[in-house]
């Protein structure tokens, strides 16, 4: 008789198209006999995700660019879809990725235990609650109600410190770094077939440099553009999404406007997850730039999305110095530059391109991930308080 799976509720406001840890999570605790539920809001580019068996998830509609009543409606709605999926009983706890649903998980939760994996820094300030009160309220009211989790956990090691500290805590919380879930599913998508709208044949026989993700002066986007220009390396090409109707954007777009190189800089509107996946499948370097800003403490604890699922398709890491991208250059999976200076990001991009031309760069990465950088390895603790759960 095959044993019942008992069901994990998974929160959280951001879609995991953009949060892509939280679809990891789901798949490794499935893996483990767990049924799972994702209850979120609508993705900015929906489209069918393969999760495999025993996951679902279900939105609430469109939470971004809305107005402010429509958001309070439909978190309202969220809370209530939430609570009554609980009703249908089954559930062994609620897992919270952000404050919004961490607060839902408060109002909610009974006597099912909560966790809370906190993706985001949540602190909360005056200036924050002029700017935007939904969020500002949010994180005051998970700083102050963090006793209520039954695990706590962040995505650094400087943030875990960061968050006992905050809330005064006498524990400290786990580090989950961000990572992806290692498939064993061998079947091979058609990556060419999946971007052929959006991409020219050609680029395929090119080293492809890729960036997925938001673009800012945070994240050094110009900086990367300008770097890779400055390479005028014909037997590659750049590939840059996330593109918006703004002046930084514009910015770039003239730079490579104006560029000799600009038929191998492609600079793509958010593209579809289906599309990143292909995308990443199809790279070989991939680019996180985050810089650190003095004075900025939440720039200074740095766990992004990206890495994860860049060295999972077995891309080799461009990144700027710091704490938490230091471990992918002592591992040999990826090169830094010592700032985020068009200059050092050149010469770093130089290594790398360097680096891929060694035969046994892939099966490097591949070590990497599966001895230590995956999800499957990263989520032990967060399996080891589930198991002590009645």
């Amino acid at each position: 008789m095959q044993h019942k799976r008992e069901r994990l509720l998974l929160m959280t406001l951001v879609h995991p198209d953009f949060l892509p840890p939280v679809y990891a999570t789901a798949q490794s605790l499935r893996d483990l006999n767990y049924d799972i539920t994702i209850v979120t809001f609508d993705s900015f580019v929906p489209a069918p995700v393969e999760l495999g068996d025993n996951i679902s998830v279900e939105t609430q509609g469109k939470h971004h660019n809305v107005p402010l009543k429509q958001r309070m409606t439909l978190r309202s709605k969220f809370k209530k879809y939430a609570q009554q999926k609980l009703g249908e009983g089954g559930f062994k706890a609620i897992i919270a990725f952000c404050p919004f649903s961490y607060n839902t998980g408060v109002q909610i939760k009974g006597n099912i235990p909560l966790m809370y994996y906190a993706m985001e820094i949540a602190n909360f300030t005056i200036a924050d609650l002029k700017r935007s009160p939904l969020t500002a309220i949010s994180a005051y009211k998970t700083l102050h109600s963090l006793t209520e989790a039954s695990f706590v956990a962040t995505p650094s090691f400087q943030r875990s410190a960061w968050l006992a500290g905050r809330c005064g805590l006498n524990f400290m919380p786990e580090t989950i770094l961000n990572t992806a879930y290692v498939t064993t599913d061998t079947k091979k998508t058609d990556d060419r077939q999946i971007l052929k709208a959006i991409l020219p044949d050609w680029v395929f026989d090119k080293k492809m440099v890729l960036y997925t993700g938001a673009v800012n002066d945070r994240l050094c986007v110009k900086e990367l553009v300008e770097a890779y220009d400055q390479l005028n390396d014909t037997t590659s090409v750049l590939i840059v999404t996330g593109f918006k109707d703004n002046a930084y954007c514009k910015s770039i777009k003239d730079y490579v406007a104006a560029s000799k190189n600009n038929k191998n800089i492609f600079l793509l509107p958010y593209v579809t997850r289906e599309e990143m996946l292909a995308l990443q499948g199809t790279a070989d370097i991939g680019a996180c730039l985050m810089k650190e800003i003095p004075g900025v403490i939440a720039s200074q604890m740095l766990a992004p999305n990206k890495t994860g699922e860049y060295l999972t398709k077995g891309l080799y890491i461009l990144g700027v110095k710091n704490f938490y991208m230091n471990m992918f250059e002592a591992a040999g999976v990826g090169s830094l530059a010592a700032t985020p200076s068009v200059p050092d990001i050149s010469t770093a991009l130089r290594e790398a391109m360097g680096m891929i031309d060694h035969p046994d760069y892939k099966q490097r990465i591949n070590n990497y991930v599966h001895e230590y950088f995956c999800m499957q390895k990263q989520i032990t603790p967060m399996v080891h308080a589930l198991k002590k759960m009645a």
